[in-house]
């Protein structure tokens, strides 16, 4: 599927997850919001373009979850008086870019409440980040700066790939050389660059953790057509997740998830080497990193397709069939 056809569903999903929160909780009676701003008027617009069969699946998708989110949140419903309004808004981008992954959030101003969900469509991706030859990542993701070592070794990829943009080829074009002189070396580079940082620093497993899946606490909403389900995961961070609003309790509460120490193994995964990294840590953590050009123009930066393989056997899940 096309990038922009993903970026539209994908928004479409979370405009669904909003409006049929709004709509249920307005139905039996409760004080409730849209946010009406630019952001949720991209996505219901994108929603809107979208064909009868596709609505059906995503309000369906978002139906899905509703039971189970009122009986782990109760500040979703749980108001002491009309004025006790529930605003439920929709995050622009720009605030996954800040270490927030929140693509739908519910706010209570008076008790102070929040939480929020991060919507995937027929996608679990955690990350998209890119690689260049000004990217940071060691200090845009973990706080330590790359090594003189690092830029040295990328340079030849990026000085290879600007000539041949200069020429104006694709990236197709480049056939077998875009694994060996493009992908390859560049993962190595990342590799070995992200071993350094590790050895070299502490807490480096948490802080890559916290970068990846963001600093607030929130549930994972992904809607998987290829199975007929929907998946909630609950990433409660710091004991954030299922309060007491206006003395209604959860009936169920989320384990608080811990954070890996220590990489147990980071290297080429195998049936995919030319393309994707493995790392394992501990406490059941375990990560992809495929790397992939994004665009058929070639362009100075790859990106990342970044997921999360595995998580702490702990994190509540649960899969909801449509």
């Amino acid at each position: 599927m096309p990038q922009g056809e993903q970026v539209k569903n994908g928004k479409a999903f979370e405009y669904s997850l909003a409006y049929q929160y709004y709509s249920y909780l307005k139905s039996i009676g409760k004080s409730v919001k849209l946010i009406e701003d630019p952001v949720m008027a991209t996505a219901r617009g994108f929603y809107n373009e979208m064909d009868d069969t596709k609505k059906k699946g995503f309000d369906l998708a978002a139906k899905n979850t509703i039971d189970t989110m009122l009986k782990i949140e109760p500040g979703l419903y749980s108001q002491k008086s009309k004025d006790d309004v529930l605003s439920i808004m929709l995050q622009g981008d720009e605030e996954g870019k800040d270490g927030d992954v929140r693509d739908v959030v519910f706010r209570r101003i008076n008790p102070s409440w929040e939480i929020g969900f991060s919507a995937k469509n027929n996608n679990d991706a955690v990350k998209h980040s890119r690689l260049s030859h000004i990217i940071d990542f060691g200090k845009d993701w973990v706080g330590c700066p790359c090594s003189e070592d690092y830029w040295n070794e990328i340079r030849p990829v990026f000085e290879y790939l600007k000539e041949k943009k200069k020429r104006g080829l694709n990236f197709d074009s480049l056939g077998d050389d875009k694994i060996s002189l493009v992908y390859k070396p560049l993962l190595s580079a990342f590799r070995k660059e992200m071993m350094r940082i590790y050895e070299e620093n502490e807490g480096i497993p948490e802080k890559l953790i916290k970068y990846l899946i963001g600093k607030y606490a929130f549930y994972k909403i992904i809607k998987d057509d290829s199975h007929n389900l929907v998946i909630v995961k609950a990433f409660n961070i710091d004991n954030e997740l299922n309060k007491t609003v206006n003395r209604e309790k959860s009936k169920y509460k989320t384990a608080k998830i811990n954070f890996p120490t220590r990489i147990v193994e980071f290297a080429p995964m195998k049936g995919r080497e030319d393309t994707t990294l493995d790392m394992i840590l501990d406490g059941g953590w375990e990560i992809s990193f495929r790397i992939h050009n994004a665009d058929k123009n070639i362009v100075l930066s790859l990106k990342f397709d970044i997921q999360l393989l595995g998580n702490p056997p702990v994190l509540f899940t649960q899969h909801l069939f449509r």
